[in-house]
């Protein structure tokens, strides 16, 4: 079993070493593809340094371009995508090959998430229970961490790439889309990834405007606006983060 990583890069130097040392610790079978937008800083230099990557280096749309350029390459039985200052955790695509491998019918699989600040210290770990992922998709969490979440290819022969009209929600309306299809997927109670929180990501910085995408999303697919559901995991969240940042600081 095949494993295709994609990974969209822009200027991103100060991490993508980390990202790229990440997948290299897999014992698995992989290729990794770097999709990158032309880069201005060291980036390209950096990646030259690693001679089994697949490069592209052209200007592109967007993270998703990016990221369906590297799908429409991709050779594996499994893709996934990995950004730039995300990781995956020691052994965690061996754990998702063996679940694949023990449930042929399974369509893709997904675990928990490390968060991370810019500092690379933990913050706290995303879990979803399965029996929530489908209530969660009405609302305006997504369902799982984008980095803990692996297709099998037909996913993407079925539902297509993502979605270019959506430049910051699009992972929002492609599990949306997985989630409420009839593919079948499996929960993996083990931290996969760790994903990097940082106040300049471009879903933060453009906050507004990625809300207002959702709510686009949700009136495609037909899903209405649950406004108590949406203020009860917004507080949640809100009151968890809270908690989670006094404690570590201590």
């Amino acid at each position: 079993m095949k494993f295709s990583i994609i990974t969209p890069n822009y200027n991103g130097a100060s991490y993508i070493e980390k990202c790229i040392e990440s997948v290299l610790k897999q014992n698995v079978d992989f290729e990794h593809i770097i999709v990158d937008g032309q880069s201005t800083d060291s980036s390209l230099d950096i990646l030259k340094t690693y001679p089994h990557l697949k490069v592209i280096c052209e200007k592109d749309e967007g993270m998703y371009d990016a990221i369906n350029k590297g799908i429409s390459i991709a050779t594996g039985d499994i893709i996934s995508y990995l950004n730039c200052d995300d990781r995956y955790t020691d052994g965690s695509l061996s754990i998702v090959s063996n679940a694949f491998i023990k449930n042929k019918s399974i369509d893709y699989v997904y675990g928990n998430c490390r968060l991370i600040n810019h500092l690379e210290k933990k913050l706290y770990v995303y879990r979803v229970p399965p029996i929530f992922s489908k209530l969660l998709g009405r609302v305006t969490v997504i369902p799982w961490a984008q980095p803990s979440v692996f297709y099998k290819r037909r996913v993407f022969d079925n539902l297509g790439l993502f979605n270019n009209n959506y430049p910051l929600a699009a992972d929002y309306h492609f599990m949306k889309r997985v989630i409420f299809s009839e593919l079948k997927g499996q929960k993996i109670n083990k931290v996969l990834s760790c994903f990097m929180k940082r106040v300049d990501a471009l879903s933060v910085k453009n906050s507004n405007d990625m809300i207002d995408e959702v709510n686009m999303i949700k009136e495609e697919l037909g899903h209405k606006n649950m406004p108590f559901l949406d203020f009860c995991f917004n507080v949640y969240r809100k009151v968890y983060n809270f908690h989670t940042f006094f404690k570590n600081a201590k």
